[in-house]
């Protein structure tokens, strides 16, 4: 069975500036709001789905989404976003930004063909992974200079 990296843990091997970048923009302020670990947790739980945000007068400590990411960051989502249905996203970028990374780190130690049997690729995905030197490829918003 193939490796494939949990979402959750995005942030040992991606900085927080290329998780956020790697986001869809209508996540971003999402993510920025409530924290990335918080926001890996809502995509791990809801990814691919359309979640509704209650009011904030109608949140418990026994909400399902206060049970993901803390009553606390679900009132200050409400506060925002309340009465509202917001987009999760799949997070896949994520994920294959993480198993890229993670296979130019064992790339060091194994052959291609171990590595492509450890994450079900072709020897030639591999190779261009780890032949690949360019960065990470990250949205970068280009009106910002515009505030400088």
């Amino acid at each position: 069975m193939a490796y494939r990296p949990h979402i959750a843990d995005a942030p040992t091997l991606l900085s927080g500036d290329e998780i956020i970048g790697l986001m869809p923009i209508n996540f971003v302020f999402i993510t920025k709001l409530i924290g990335i670990p918080q926001a890996l947790n809502m995509i791990d739980a809801y990814g691919g789905t359309e979640l509704f945000i209650p009011s904030k007068q109608a949140l418990g400590i026994n909400h399902e989404i206060a049970q993901i990411i803390g009553l606390n960051k679900l009132q200050l989502l409400a506060s925002q976003c309340g009465n509202t249905y917001i987009e999760i996203p799949m997070g896949t970028p994520i994920t294959i930004a993480m198993r890229n990374r993670m296979i130019k780190e064992h790339a060091k130690k194994e052959s291609k063909s171990q590595l492509a049997r450890r994450f079900q690729l072709t020897k030639r995905q591999i190779r261009t992974i780890v032949n690949k030197d360019k960065p990470l490829k990250i949205r970068e918003d280009q009106n910002l200079d515009l505030f400088e």
